[in-house]
Parts: structure tokens; C-alpha cells; sequence
């Protein structure tokens, strides 16, 4: 389990477990070659030894990584000496004390689940999460302690700078009663791999370079808009194209919703890059290098320093992406709403480069690739797209706009009308057939072979390589059903309408050897906001694919002979000046009557044998339908958050 790369060799490492112990082994498996003929002899696996048998902690998410070089493998181990147990519970806990921070803002907040309580929960957390951090240098296994860890430290997150000398740490300081760990305090910190020697009294001795990057409070003043972020700095890592510099986004607005007033055509965020000096350890000032209208979302660079960097405006659903040129300039690729998938573009495709890191791929200097989920009204068909984006002289009209040619796309359904803009060519597909295609990966070779996935209703998912160029397909693998109880069971797209004309759609799934006759029926759905009806009732995911459920899925209830209407749309749309949330009941009521009405009158479900489930939001619309509706008998709420106001 745990099976991490190594980024650039025929290496990985992974964790066995100890039989009948609680203990996890780490061990590295690599290709070994030939050196007679140069040829793959075999993998080779061997353990590898942590220093004196340390525990790793795998508390907060998987316990190694390797550096960006691939020199080095980083492990989070528990402290030496570390108690086995956590501390004992107190016979009382004393009040839970918080305090306001000296220039605090006031803001609502959200509701969560599972938050510290008092200070013996503080406690039992720096118990499990307390870490110290080994560097193991992967062609010797050589074992050291990280000094800056020593005692233990709680390491939210670790970064591998691209030369790999460095770690982007971030710790946690401060805890909170009233937020997720993710916005507890926290310290921004540079470590040095390396260790300097330094004089004192004569004496060498080593010392653990520590460069603070920031220290950031508490965050638990959000304002509840969706747009609305941290007035603290935010989003740290190291820039992919330079050996150790750090780039961050600072909130120029304060973080307030962007529907709140603000200086016209102003910039809302900021991101700011600081260049750490590697000879005296001290890192320069921030420079801002790029400046966004509305909320930064993602930033992604090519290997050539060209990037993609996006942002979204919440209220109307807006987001854009633009190329940011090397020297900080911008350029609008596109900007659109997220919500319409039918024309949604597709994201740039990106595989691991230089270091370790991964980049966008450009086939040439003024292009890239886009690859999409290809929403239609057929259903969902995956797609690659090549973007050029071209290149001339003066203001942005003058050198022309963008041009997109499709590569490949997954295989046409047996019915339906296409439409041949955006088919391969240009023209209808010669070939079609019921399945479900996917594309994997790019492969780094020629940029003409991709690895795509296919399976059908009951075929299940495959590999195979495909080349762009003259079509030509090799078999990867041939994976048998994975879940018997599952064959037969049937899965129907089906499409039907609210009582205001909002097209809605579902996964019909029916037992094996269904018999015609009303069976009981579970619904299972998750809403979903939408500021424009036409993208509500737009068609999301395929009938073509495999039939297979995880270990909470709603499906297996199929196997026992119910009909499942699963992901059975709930849109709460809020078109113009109106919000999702104002007739938030009223809406999840009609969409679930539509939905019950549509398989009674089909005659596979029971209509006093109903039951409706949801997880998270889907919890809260559970016990909303079960006390405003009497449509279902029973519910399933999963993981729920119903102490809120609905705003």
C-alpha cells in the first residue's frame, strides 16, 4: 500500500504490513539492468531500514515523499520516545476558553463536524499528529534526522523545492474550537536539507537552517460568500521553473465577497513570488508579478516558464483563464460559465517534467493540449484538443485569436444526432458503438500515442494505446468483472422533466432478472446550485458505463433486488438577482416529486416502498424531503450538517 514513484527512475517505494503486528514496513522496489547487454533484468526489492526502527505516522495523510530530485526520501516518523498511548482523559476538562485576536473581524460561521472542543481534544491531536521527519538518501538508503524536526513538530504539509534542497514546511501553532484543522495557525517555513557547519568557541557543529516565511493566524473569519478567502497570505509553494522561489496569493480587497463594492477594475488578488537566497539563507522581498480582477483559483506552468492561471467570480458562475507570459503579462484565453458543460473547453493537459514536477504539455512553443469531459446531449464524451493560441505583434486582437483542433474523442453511441464540430475532422465518425472511452494519459514519446480507457454496461474498464495519428490500437490490459453479485443488474440514462420544465436526468439501475413488477426504491442525489436553468437541465455522465459500485455506493442495494435511482438531479437554481437558497425546499420537493412520479408511472417502483439518501448535502436534503414531503418511508443521511440557516 501507500506506493509513491520515484519522479524520474524505474523505482517506487511502498508499506507491507507486519503479520499480526500493527506495524508498517517500508520497502523500495527498483528495475535493475543488465549492464552486459543493457537490458531489463528484474525488480528488485529490498527494506528498507528506518533509523532504529522508527514508527511512521500516517495520521494526516501518507508518511513519505520523495524529493523533486529523487535524492532523497523524506519520512515522517513518530518522536523518539514518544508515548504509545495518548493522554489520559482528565476527570474534568475545566470550560473551553477561546480568544478574539487583537484586530479581529467579525464574521459568520459555517457549521462542521468533528472540531476540537477543549483542551484535552488539543491534547490527544498533538499526540497522533506530533512528527519528526528522517531524510533517507535513496541510492545509499543512508538514514538522517531532519534537525528542524527534532522533538516533534505537527507538519500540515511538505513541499519539495525543484532543486531539492529545500522543504516548503508548514506547521500547526494554533488551534481552534470553531474551524477544521486546515484553518488552524500556522507557520510558513523554508528547511534546509542540508546541514551548515558553523564555529562557535572554537567548535564545528551543525546547524539546521530554518527560514520563516510567515506566520499566519487562526483563519476563522471567512465571510460565508463562496468567493470570499483569507485577508492572510495563502496558497504557498515553489515555483515549478526556478530552483527555490516561493510564490503566494494575498487578498487585496480584504477578502470580502466579490459582490461587495470595491475599487472599479481594481485587482481583488495578487500573487507575489520571493526568491530565497541559497548562500545566506534569507529570502527577498515579495514581488508582485501578477494581478486578478476576481477570486485566483489555479495556476499551472509549462516547462518553457509560459503559464495558465485562472480565476472565478462565484456569483453568476463566471471563471477565466489567461496566459501569463514570463514577463507577468496576461492574455484572456476564454471566459465563461463553469455551469455550462456543453461548452465547457477542457483543462490543460499536464504530465510530469523536469524534477519531478508536473507542467503543462506544449507541443509547440504557441500551444497546448486541452482534454475534456465532452458533456452533450448523448452524454458525456471524453475528449483531447490541441490549442493554438499563435503569436504576432501589437495589442491582442492583432494577433489573433485561438484555434482548437480536436484529436480524439470518445467513440460515437449507435443513436443520436451529432454534431460534427466537434467530432475528429470535423466529420461523423465512421465507426460508432455503445461504450464509454476516457483518456489517461499523453505519452511523453512522440505525443502522438495516448493511453485511453474503455468499457461498456457490462464490459469492464480496459486499457489501450491508441495512436493520433493513424488510429492504430494496442490491448494493455484484459481485467475480468471485479464484483459477480453485480452481473446483470441493468443501468438506464433516463431523462424527464420538473413540473416548471427544468429537464432533469438519473442512473436507473434495476436487479438482475427484474421480473416488470414495482420494486422498492432507494433515490440517492446530491443538489446543486445553478444560477441558469439551461445548465440544470443540461445531461451529465453516460449510460455506456461499466456497472460497479464502491463500498458506499447505493448500487449494491440493486444486487437485493431494488430499483436505484442514483445522482437523480435536485437543481436549486437562483436565476438574476435571486439566490440557490431562497426557495431551497420548495425546489428539492419538486425535483424529488418528478422523480418519484417518473418511475411509478414507468412501473418499476413502489410508491409506498420509497427511500431517499444523500451524503453531506445530500444529508441535509434527506431530512428536509422527509419532513416537508411524504413521499419516502425512510432516509439515509450520511456525514450531515443540519444546525444552519439557509440564507
Amino acid at each position: 500500500r501507500y506506493i509513491r514513484f520515484h519522479p524520474s527512475k524505474p523505482y517506487f517505494v511502498f508499506t507491507c504490513k507486519v503479520k499480526d503486528e500493527t506495524l508498517l514496513e517500508l520497502y523500495k522496489c527498483e528495475l535493475t539492468i543488465d549492464d552486459r547487454n543493457g537490458k531489463q533484468k528484474q525488480w528488485v526489492v529490498e527494506k528498507v531500514s528506518l533509523e532504529d526502527e522508527r514508527r511512521m505516522n500516517f495520521v494526516y495523510g501518507c508518511a513519505y515523499q520523495f524529493t523533486s530530485d529523487g535524492e532523497k526520501l523524506l519520512v515522517k516518523v513518530i518522536p523518539e520516545n514518544w508515548p504509545v498511548e495518548p493522554p489520559k482523559e482528565p476527570v474534568s476538562t475545566g470550560p473551553a476558553i477561546q480568544m478574539v485576536a487583537k484586530d479581529a473581524r467579525k464574521a459568520p460561521g459555517r457549521t462542521y463536524q468533528d472540531l476540537l472542543k477543549n483542551e484535552y481534544d488539543e491534547a490527544k491531536l498533538k499526540h497522533f499528529l506530533s512528527t519528526e521527519l528522517l531524510c533517507i538518501t535513496t541510492s545509499t538508503l543512508d538514514v538522517k534526522l531532519i534537525q528542524q524536526s527534532k522533538g516533534g513538530c505537527l507538519i500540515r504539509s511538505l513541499q519539495s523545492s525543484p532543486c531539492g534542497k529545500f522543504v516548503l514546511v508548514q506547521l500547526t501553532t494554533e488551534f481552534s474550537y470553531s474551524v477544521p484543522m486546515s484553518r488552524f495557525g500556522k507557520d510558513v517555513q523554508i528547511w534546509s536539507l542540508e546541514e551548515e557547519k558553523s564555529s562557535s568557541s572554537g567548535d564545528q557543529k551543525e546547524v539546521a537552517a530554518v527560514v520563516e516565511v510567515a506566520s499566519l493566524p487562526v483563519d476563522d473569519e471567512i465571510p460565508l460568500s463562496y468567493d470570499a478567502c483569507s485577508r492572510h497570505p495563502r496558497s504557498f509553494h515553489f515555483h515549478p521553473c526556478h530552483d527555490h522561489t516561493v510564490v503566494y496569493v494575498q487578498a487585496l480587497d480584504g477578502g470580502e465577497s466579490l459582490a461587495e463594492p470595491f475599487e472599479e477594475g481594481g485587482d481583488r488578488d495578487a500573487m507575489y513570488a520571493q526568491l530565497l537566497d541559497a548562500t545566506t539563507m534569507t529570502l527577498g522581498p515579495p514581488t508582485k508579478f501578477v494581478g486578478l480582477e476576481w477570486r485566483y483559483s489555479d495556476l499551472d506552468f509549462c516547462e518553457s516558464g509560459l503559464g495558465i492561471i485562472e480565476e472565478y467570480r462565484w456569483k453568476d458562475r463566471m471563471e477565466r483563464k489567461w496566459i501569463l507570459e514570463t514577463d507577468g503579462t496576461k492574455r484572456l484565453l476564454w471566459q465563461r460559465s463553469w455551469e455550462d458543460r456543453y461548452t465547457a473547453p477542457g483543462e490543460p493537459l499536464t504530465r510530469r517534467g523536469a524534477r519531478g514536477r508536473y507542467f503543462i504539455v506544449q507541443p509547440s512553443p504557441t500551444s497546448i493540449y486541452l482534454q475534456g469531459s465532452g458533456a452533450s446531449a448523448l452524454g458525456d464524451r471524453p475528449f483531447l484538443d490541441r490549442l493554438d493560441f499563435g503569436e504576432g505583434e501589437g495589442n491582442e486582437e492583432e494577433r489573433g485569436g485561438t484555434k482548437t483542433t480536436r484529436l480524439w474523442r470518445c467513440a460515437a453511441p449507435l443513436e443520436g444526432e451529432l454534431d460534427v464540430t466537434k467530432e475528429v475532422d470535423g466529420v461523423v465518425p465512421a465507426e460508432r458503438k455503445d461504450v464509454y472511452e476516457g483518456m489517461v494519459c499523453l505519452l511523453p514519446s512522440d505525443n502522438d500515442t495516448i493511453m485511453i480507457s474503455r468499457e461498456g454496461k457490462t464490459t469492464p474498464r480496459n486499457y489501450f494505446l491508441t495512436k493520433l495519428s493513424d488510429k492504430s490500437e494496442v490491448q494493455v490490459t484484459d481485467f475480468q468483472h471485479p464484483q459477480p453479485d453485480l452481473l446483470g443488474i441493468t443501468k438506464e440514462l433516463v431523462q424527464y422533466k420538473r413540473d416548471d420544465g427544468v429537464e432533469l436526468t438519473a442512473n436507473l439501475y434495476l436487479p438482475a432478472n427484474y421480473d416488470g413488477t414495482p420494486r422498492p426504491t432507494l433515490f440517492w442525489a446530491y443538489p446543486r446550485e445553478f444560477k441558469d436553468a439551461n445548465a440544470a437541465g443540461q445531461v451529465k455522465g453516460s449510460k455506456h458505463r461499466f456497472v460497479s459500485a464502491h463500498w458506499a455506493s447505493p448500487i449494491h442495494w440493486a444486487a437485493k433486488g431494488w430499483a436505484i435511482m442514483d445522482d437523480f438531479s435536485l437543481p436549486v437554481i437562483g436565476e438574476g438577482e435571486s439566490q440557490p437558497n431562497d426557495t431551497f425546499i420548495e425546489q428539492i420537493v419538486s425535483g424529488s416529486t418528478a422523480a418519484v412520479n417518473y418511475v411509478t408511472e414507468r412501473g418499476v417502483c413502489d410508491p409506498d416502498r420509497c427511500a431517499v439518501g444523500g451524503h453531506s448535502y445530500g444529508s441535509f436534503m434527506t431530512a428536509h424531503l422527509l419532513s416537508h414531503t411524504g413521499l419516502f418511508a425512510a432516509g439515509i443521511g450520511r456525514s450531515g450538517a443540519f444546525k444552519r440557516a439557509l440564507t
